[in-house]
C-alpha cells in the first residue's frame, strides 16, 4: 500500500467518529483570506510530554522536574501575579507524582512540557495586557480584584494618579452592576454565560467547568467577528478593533486557553488530554485553524491520545488505536505486529469499559475479515464480528445488560450498515459468504433491509441512504419499483450535510438523464451538474462518474461537446479499471 493511501485512510478513520462533546459551531472561522499564522509559536521546541503547572515567579525556583539527560524547562509566568488568579487550583501530590505512570512504548520517566509564547521569550517578559492608552480595552479587568486596585493606587504617584485621569485609566464599574447585554451578539451572550460560569468556578477549578472555557477560548478565538469587537471578558468594545489589535486579542485568547489546557493536563484529566492529542494530530474537533496553534507531530498526539484512553476516555481509545494500526507517531523500532496488536488492545478497552460504539465497530471489521502480517493477531470469527457490530450499533437493545443501555452514549452507523451487507449476503467476497454460512448465517433479506432503513433514518447515514434509492430503483431487498422513492432516498443521499455521497450523485445524474414518467423531467444541464458533483467529490476516483463525464463531454449533452475533454475523463475512467472506457479508447476516440 502507498503512503497516499496510508494517509487517506488514516485520514477518513480518524475523523470517523466525531465526538458527542462539541463546543456550539454556530459561528465559522471567518474566511479563508483569515487563515494567517498566530503571531506567536506557541509550541515547545523540546521532546518532552508531560506538563506542570503554571507557576508564580515567586515559586518557579523550586520546580525541577527532569526526565532523564533532559532538563526541565523554565515555566516563565506573567510578572502580574492578578493574572493568575482566575485559574488557581490545587493540586493532590506532586508533580512528580504526575509523571510516573507507564504506558506501552512510552518512556516510564516522561520529561516537563510547556508551551511557550513569544513574549515568554523575552527577558523578563512584560505583563501580558498593558495599560496603553491603545491597548487598556484588552485588559481582564475581571480579573482584577479590589485590594489590588488599592495597592496600585498607593504606588502611584500623587501627580499621576490614574484614578484623575480617565482618559487613561478607568476605575472598573462596581461588581454587582449587570452588564447591559442588550447589544451583545446571540454568540457574544453565549460566550458571556460560559465565562460567568466559569468566573464563579475559579476557586474550584472543576475540570468539566475549565475545559469547556478551555474549549470555547480555542473557538471563538478564531472568529474574527467575535474578536474585533469582544475581549475576553466578555466585554463589547467601545468600537472595533484595527487588525494589528484583532491578532493581540487573539493571542490573548489563545494563550489563556493552553494555560488551562496544561493545568487540566496537570490534573490528570482524560478530556485535556485528548485535546491536546488532537491538537497535535492537526485532527480536532473543534471548528478552528489548528495549523495556527501548534506544530504537528503525530509521536506527541499518539502520546497524548494513549494517556487520555487508560484514563476511559472513549474516543482517545479509537485515535490511539486507528495510530497504531497505521503507524502514526509510533516508535520506529515497533514492528507492524505489534503495533496491530497494540491496535487491537486500545479497541478492545474502548468496546469493553468506554462502551465506545466506534471501538466496537472496528473490532468488528477485525473479526470479520480476521487480522495479520507476518503473524495472525486476530482469527476470523464472524459470529464475533456480528457480536460486536449489533452491540455498536444498538438494534437489539432489550439483550443489552441495564448498564450497557445505561452507559451507552452513541451508536455506529457504518456497523449497522456492514449488519445489512452481511444478511443482504449478496456482493460479499465469496470467500467471506463461505465463512458465513459454515457458521450458520443464511441470508435475510427483511433483516438487511430493516437494518439499511434504521441507518438511513436514525443516523441519516449516506451510504444507507443510497442502499435505499438503489432497492427502489431496481426492485432489490423485495421491494419494489418506485421511482419517486428512488429519486427521494438518493436526492437524501446527495445533499447529506456534511458530505454527499458520490455514487447518490451519479444516481440522480441518470434520473435527469432518462427522466421518470410522471416524475421528474429529463434535465440535460442537471444530468452533467450532478456527474461533475460526483467526480469532485470523489477526487477523480470514482471511474463511474470519470466515464459519464467522458461521455457527456463527447456528446456535448449538458456542456459544450470537447472531445479533448472527453479523452481526458475516458483515460481517468480506463485507469481505474473502467471497461466501457476502455473499449471508448480502443475505438479511436
Amino acid at each position: 500500500m502507498s503512503e497516499r493511501s496510508k494517509e487517506q485512510l488514516y485520514g477518513m478513520h480518524i475523523n470517523m467518529y466525531p465526538p458527542s462533546r462539541q463546543v456550539d459551531s454556530a459561528g465559522n472561522n471567518g474566511p479563508a483570506d483569515n487563515q494567517r499564522t498566530a503571531p506567536y509559536p506557541l509550541e515547545d521546541t523540546q521532546e518532552v510530554i508531560n506538563p506542570v503547572p503554571l507557576q508564580s515567579r515567586s515559586t518557579q525556583s523550586s520546580i525541577g522536574v527532569t526526565s532523564g539527560s533532559i532538563p526541565a524547562p523554565r515555566v516563565i509566568s506573567p510578572t502580574d501575579s492578578r493574572y493568575e488568579r482566575p485559574f488557581a487550583f490545587t493540586a493532590s501530590g506532586s508533580t512528580d507524582s504526575l509523571n510516573r505512570a507507564t504506558r506501552p512504548g512510552i518512556s516510564a520517566t516522561s520529561s516537563v512540557e510547556t508551551f511557550t509564547s513569544a513574549s515568554d521569550m523575552q527577558k523578563p517578559p512584560p505583563p501580558p495586557y498593558e495599560e496603553t492608552e491603545t491597548q487598556y480595552f484588552l485588559r481582564e479587568k475581571a480579573y482584577r480584584q479590589e485590594e489590588d486596585m488599592a495597592q496600585e493606587v498607593m504606588k502611584v504617584s500623587p501627580k499621576k494618579n490614574p484614578l484623575q485621569e480617565p482618559s487613561r485609566r478607568k476605575t472598573p464599574p462596581p461588581k454587582n452592576r449587570p452588564r447591559d447585554l442588550s447589544n451583545y451578539s446571540e454568540e457574544a451572550l453565549e460566550f458571556h454565560n460560559i465565562y460567568e460560569i466559569t468566573v464563579n468556578d475559579s476557586p474550584k477549578f472543576t475540570p468539566e467547568v475549565q475545559m469547556k472555557w478551555c474549549e470555547t477560548l480555542l473557538t471563538y478565538s478564531f472568529r474574527p467577528k467575535f474578536i474585533s469587537q469582544y475581549n475576553i471578558n466578555a466585554e463589547k468594545l467601545k468600537r472595533q478593533l484595527t487588525p494589528e489589535e484583532t491578532l493581540k486579542n487573539q493571542k490573548i485568547i489563545l494563550e489563556h486557553a493552553l494555560k488551562v489546557l496544561t493545568k487540566l493536563i496537570t490534573l490528570q484529566f482524560g478530556p485535556a488530554m485528548y485535546l491536546m492529542g488532537t491538537l497535535y494530530s492537526h485532527q480536532p474537533y473543534l471548528d478552528i485553524k489548528i495549523q495556527s496553534i501548534v506544530a504537528k507531530n503525530d509521536t506527541k498526539a499518539l502520546d497524548y491520545y494513549s494517556r487520555a484512553a487508560e484514563l476511559n476516555h472513549a474516543d482517545a481509545c479509537f485515535r490511539a488505536g486507528i495510530s497504531y494500526e497505521y503507524q502514526r507517531g509510533t516508535p520506529p523500532q515497533l514492528s507492524k505486529d505489534n503495533c496491530l496488536q497494540r491496535a487491537v488492545k486500545y479497541y478492545e478497552l474502548g468496546a469493553d469499559k468506554c462502551l465506545d460504539a466506534s471501538c466496537m465497530y472496528k473490532l468488528g471489521m477485525l473479526y470479520l475479515h480476521g487480522l495479520e502480517y507476518q503473524r495472525v493477531i486476530l482469527s476470523q470469527d464472524v459470529k464475533k464480528a456480528i457480536l460486536w457490530f449489533t452491540r455498536a450499533s444498538y438494534a437489539d437493545t432489550e439483550k443489552q445488560s441495564p448498564s450497557d443501555a445505561k452507559r451507552a452514549t452513541q451508536v455506529s452507523p457504518q456497523a449497522m450498515y456492514e449488519l445489512g451487507k452481511i444478511y443482504e449476503f449478496e456482493g460479499l467476497p465469496p470467500s467471506l459468504q463461505n465463512a458465513l454460512l459454515a457458521a450458520s448465517i443464511q441470508p435475510n433479506p427483511s433483516k438487511a433491509l430493516t437494518y439499511y432503513h434504521r441507518c438511513a433514518t436514525q443516523c441519516s447515514y449516506p451510504l444507507a441512504q443510497w442502499k435505499l434509492g438503489h432497492c427502489y430503483e431496481f426492485g432489490e431487498l423485495n421491494l419494489p419499483v418506485i421511482a419517486n422513492k428512488s429519486i427521494a432516498w438518493y436526492a437524501k443521499a446527495a445533499m447529506n450535510k456534511p458530505r454527499g455521497n458520490p455514487m447518490a450523485m451519479m444516481a440522480l445524474s441518470g434520473w435527469y438523464l432518462t427522466g421518470a414518467s410522471g416524475v421528474l423531467q429529463p434535465n440535460n444541464q442537471e444530468a452533467y451538474n450532478w456527474a461533475l458533483k460526483a467526480c469532485q467529490l470523489s477526487e477523480g476516483k470514482l471511474a463511474r462518474a470519470q466515464y459519464a463525464l467522458g461521455f457527456f463531454c463527447e456528446n456535448g449533452i449538458g456542456c459544450p461537446p470537447s472531445m479533448e475533454k472527453a479523452r481526458e475523463h475516458y483515460h481517468a475512467a480506463a485507469s481505474a479499471g473502467h471497461q466501457k472506457a476502455l473499449e471508448r479508447l480502443k475505438n479511436g476516440i
